[in-house]
């Protein structure tokens, strides 16, 4: 028989249960927690999730008293199921109907720091599509275990229409009850439903079904929540980390009913949805709180997962910017244009990397091998991504007019960023010229430098006059099997009655028909006249050329046409620039590379860099400073040993070498060797006395007018139980640290309390305090005058560390007041321990994982930007240089062609430059584009959005784009026929969808 739908609220149930209005309900919540893979690998834990799920099942369908079941907020546990018993799928939605199995509204539970802000609505989108084919997702915002809550995520949960969050994790020792309401950035907030009781989601896991234990354990767990409670109904959760259900439980219940009335309870089983309706049935006042929870004060937080495998977070902050900045909006644009949208293959990405987004799984606080097991997924979801991005761009190149110069091979450089740009891309091509210049499509010269060049031979063969005949009626149009004949010489060979054919062709530049008709009618003569017994035909590709062009003034989400045509003078691998022919070229020696904008010198004695502000005056020393200390924690907590000891310079003096010289960009090459401590003692108390030798070499370029430094280090690390660091010093005092975040710039402290040595005291708290906090792309210093941002590829870890804390040393650094830290390298080898100076008890099973320590090859990726003011001025740099530095421009070489697009276009142009373009992609129905725009201030703006091409109608809607805001999308001000004025609430997240006319669908 058919389930039916459940429909007593908990008031009434309640009402029919209790005889004392001053009786605490109990509201039980059966449930599983589940890790997709931690300890075990996912398909270990997947042979316990179908029995776990097979008995839920049974348990359901045998006995309404077992009323209700969740399954943990995440759809994915339905999906790793069904793919082993896919006959039991009526049998879940029937119950999921009935309201009885409770699924959603996530896909999976993710970590909310390491995944981005566009990561977390695409999983919750994801989830709710999901979820949809079981009646609906539970309309609970539940991430039971995410070690701490950003400050965003209520806003992200009511653009699903989720009004309401339940947690364990974060809160701090403000916060005094476990309802209230939880406000982000932009005032938007939710009911906050903390789970306060130390065993948070597992509060009521495993318990007795003697009447009296029954009783006697419920009575326990009520009195230690009443203090904090709002209300009289208290919630139990009835499950743990990968628990089957108590079947038993329900009969368990009834048996010790009357104990329970005697004791002042009654108790029912329930579910998350009645917790919520009754505590906001109660109609309590409740606190406001607002921005992140981040705290370990009552549980812990577990930080130190911001920069465990480290390889995980740099893999996986790729994923997201390919996708997020380039797959995407390529698709959604190049679909505007009459190509199909590959929306089945963007799904497919988007799940690979989302595979990696559980906390569990990117904090890299699992087993070994299920960290192995992530990298095949971060591979597979760049391969689908870079291959639809290649077939994107591709087909907006064939939009372009690339027909702006004759005999040259048209280049086109695509701009991912919301605004126009100027910056060094990197082009891939077969040049027909031995000697070539770059010009843009008004013929202005455009700097550039070969990187390198390779050619390959495609044919080398002896052929008789007959077989040469027949291959002379295979060239059509000056070209053969797909290549373009471009030069081509005839003379004797090596061997007499022999003649030699060099021949060369290429797949992208235009073929010379005069020369292939002119080559092509003499070796016909010369095979049908009898005097020739072989022809010896090499055919040669033409060189593969990687070119570094400036690409200046790039349009915003657009591109630009430029071509690399023949000239009289010859380009060599690296060109000396002259000494100042524009006001923007570089100037390069041995040690010093220096822009109109900056200048860059290397400390000969220790590797250091000094940074001078051109346009501030501001002198910057000691910058990327290689500080090493002890690290004995585990995955989870950086705990250092009671005897520490730290590196601060290298073995010798560096060398340093100056690898490219401009015009387009300027290299310098440092070279360090440092003598770490092979690992820490056996008692773990202090780092050994043995010495391994690891080589850090620091490459640093800077292109004509930019105004940021790039750094790319390679780390070959052969210690263990350290943390590797760089740093940077800043010559003036700061109290706190501008980081961005989810969709937030977040203004964090210098110093917690309780973080100073001596200060925690772990009988008050569960861990100690500590100021290393996250980050998304950048992190910034200013004393209001000037300042330094620090930018990164998927580093999010940093701590601003003040004058006293002797982690310095460098001679550069002497005199700095305060120094960001980027951490770069933890390296440990358990997954929990008990024994750390930095937390209480374990937190997790203490399992040997020495793949965790890092030992081999690594390369970090970060940036430097000086500037004027505070990260907002300067028209804000820092985000344009983050966005810049997240995605750099892309080029590919085109044939030649007439084009709607022109040769330079923009598809999408927001100002002002303070506005986050969050997404540019195709809506989930299909129709039209969704542009989605976040202010990361303090204050209002008013931005503006134009596109390229007319649109017919626009609308704000949320963000899981089924709902317009009638009245946010009555705001919008229409600019003609291709943009709009939309206002922004400071810490606004807005969604406009637009709509095109049927022929631009």
């Amino acid at each position: 028989m058919a389930d039916e739908t459940l429909t007593h609220t908990p008031a009434q149930q309640r009402e029919e249960t209790a005889s004392s209005s001053s009786r605490t309900h109990l509201l039980i919540v059966p449930h599983t927690h589940w890790d997709r893979e931690w300890y075990q690998t996912f398909q270990q834990f997947r042979m316990r999730l179908v029995r776990a799920v097979d008995l839920v099942l049974e348990t359901l369908e045998r006995d309404r008293a077992f009323a209700h079941f969740t399954l943990d907020g995440q759809t994915i546990v339905l999906e790793d199921y069904l793919e082993v018993r896919p006959e039991n799928a009526r049998r879940l939605e029937r119950l999921a109907r009935a309201g009885r199995l409770l699924v959603g509204p996530w896909y999976l539970q993710p970590d909310e720091y390491l995944v981005g802000g566009e990561s977390l609505i695409r999983n919750l989108a994801l989830g709710r599509r999901q979820a949809a084919a079981y009646g609906g997702a539970m309309s609970v915002g539940y991430v039971p275990d995410t070690f701490g809550h950003i400050a965003q995520l209520p806003q992200i949960l009511r653009g699903f229409e989720l009004e309401n969050a339940v947690f364990w994790r974060g809160v701090g020792p403000d916060v005094a009850r476990n309802a209230f309401r939880w406000a982000a950035p932009d005032g938007t907030d939710v009911l906050a439903l903390w789970l306060h009781d130390q065993y948070g989601y597992s509060n009521a896991a495993v318990l007795p079904l003697d009447p009296d234990a029954l009783t006697a354990r419920l009575a326990r767990i009520a009195e230690s929540m009443r203090p904090k409670a709002v209300g009289d109904v208290l919630l139990l959760m009835n499950g743990s980390d990968h628990q089957e259900p108590q079947t038993e439980l329900p009969a368990a219940l009834v048996a010790a009913a009357p104990r329970l009335a005697a004791a002042g309870l009654d108790a029912e089983i329930g579910t998350l949805p009645q917790y919520v309706q009754a505590i906001a049935e109660a109609g309590l006042s409740l606190e406001r709180h607002s921005g992140e929870l981040r705290s370990g004060f009552y549980s812990h937080l577990l930080p130190g997962v911001l920069s465990t495998r480290m390889w995980l977070k740099q893999a996986n902050a790729a994923g997201e910017a390919l996708l997020v900045r380039w797959t995407e909006p390529a698709a959604a644009l190049a679909a505007l244009w009459g190509a199909p949208h590959p929306t089945a293959l963007l799904g497919l990405a988007w799940k690979h990397l989302m595979h990696n987004h559980p906390h569990d799984s990117i904090c890299g606080c699992g087993i070994d091998q299920v960290h192995a097991e992530m990298l095949p997924r971060f591979a597979q979801s760049a391969q689908i991504a870079e291959e639809l991005t290649t077939q994107a761009l591709a087909q907006l190149a064939a939009q372009a007019d690339t027909s702006g110069i004759e005999r040259a091979v048209p280049i086109v450089v695509f701009n991912p960023g919301p605004g126009p740009r100027t910056d060094v891309v990197e082009c891939a091509l077969h040049v027909p010229f031995a000697r070539f210049a770059v010009v843009d499509g008004a013929g202005n010269a455009v700097p550039f430098q070969v990187a390198s060049e390779a050619g390959s031979v495609l044919l080398d063969e002896q052929a008789d006059p007959l077989l040469v005949t027949a291959m002379m009626g295979m060239i059509a149009d000056g070209r053969a099997l797909g290549y373009a004949i471009l030069d081509a010489a005839v003379g004797p060979g090596a061997a007499p009655g022999e003649v030699a054919v060099d021949i060369l062709v290429s797949q992208q530049a235009e073929p010379d028909l005069a020369l292939v008709e002119r080559t092509r009618e003499r070796i016909l003569a010369l095979a049908a006249g009898g005097q020739v017994s072989s022809f010896h035909i090499v055919a040669r590709e033409a060189p593969r050329t990687t070119l570094l062009l400036l690409a200046r003034d790039v349009p915003a989400i657009g591109g630009r046409v430029y071509f690399v045509h023949p000239a009289e003078v010859a380009v060599t691998p690296i060109a000396p620039a002259p000494n100042a022919p524009t006001p923007d070229a570089l100037r390069v020696s041995d040690s010093a590379i220096e822009n109109v904008h900056l200048a860059v010198e290397v400390n000969a004695a220790v590797g250091t860099l000094t940074l001078r502000d051109k346009r501030t005056g501001r002198v910057y020393s000691g910058l990327n400073q290689i500080v090493d200390t002890g690290d004995v924690g585990d995955l989870y907590n950086w705990s250092p040993p009671a005897s520490d000891c730290a590196v601060t310079a290298p073995l010798w003096p560096p060398s340093v070498e100056l690898i490219e010289a401009g015009p387009a960009r300027a290299t310098l090459r440092i070279r360090r060797t440092y003598a770490l401590p092979a690992s820490a003692t056996p008692d773990r108390r202090a780092r050994s006395g043995e010495h391994v030798t690891c080589a850090i070499t620091t490459e640093v370029s800077l292109t004509p007018g930019a105004r940021r430094v790039e750094l790319r280090t390679t780390v070959e690390n052969a210690a263990r139980d350290h943390r590797l660091r760089a740093l940077f010093p800043l010559p003036f005092a700061a109290e706190h640290a501008d980081a961005e975040g989810t969709f937030e710039v977040a203004r964090r402290p210098v110093r917690l309390p309780g973080s100073a040595p001596g200060e925690w005291n772990p009988q008050i708290s569960s861990e100690q305090p500590v100021n290393t906090f996250p980050q998304k792309r950048f992190v910034d210093v200013s004393d209001g005058e000037a300042g330094l941002a620090l930018l990164n590829r998927g580093l999010p870890e940093y701590e601003l560390l003040p004058a006293e804390t002797g982690e310095g040393g460098a001679d550069g650094a002497r005199g700095a007041e305060a120094a960001v830290a980027l951490t770069l390298l933890r390296a440990v080898e358990w997954l929990s321990r008990d024994d750390l100076a930095t937390r209480r008890g374990h937190a997790g099973p203490p399992l040997y994982t020495p793949e965790a320590q890092g030992l081999g090859t690594h390369v970090y990726e970060y940036a430097l930007v000086p500037h004027s003011g505070g990260w907002r001025d300067e028209d804000a740099l820092v985000l344009r240089e983050a966005a810049a530095f997240e995605a750099g421009l892309r080029a590919a070489p085109a044939a030649r062609h007439a084009g709607p697009l022109g040769d330079h276009w923009s598809a999408v142009y927001v100002t002002p430059a303070s506005v986050v373009v969050s997404a540019v992609k195709r809506p989930d129905d299909g129709a039209g584009l969704i542009v989605r725009l976040a202010n990361p201030t303090a204050e209002a703006v008013e931005a503006e959005v134009i596109l390229g091409r007319p649109f017919s109608a626009v609308e704000v809607v949320n963000l899981a784009e089924d709902r317009i805001r009638a009245e946010e999308s009555a705001q919008l001000a229409r600019i003609l026929t291709t943009g709009i004025r939309t206002p922004l609430r400071e810490g606004e997240i807005r969604t406009l969808r637009f709509r095109f006319d049927e022929h631009a669908e």
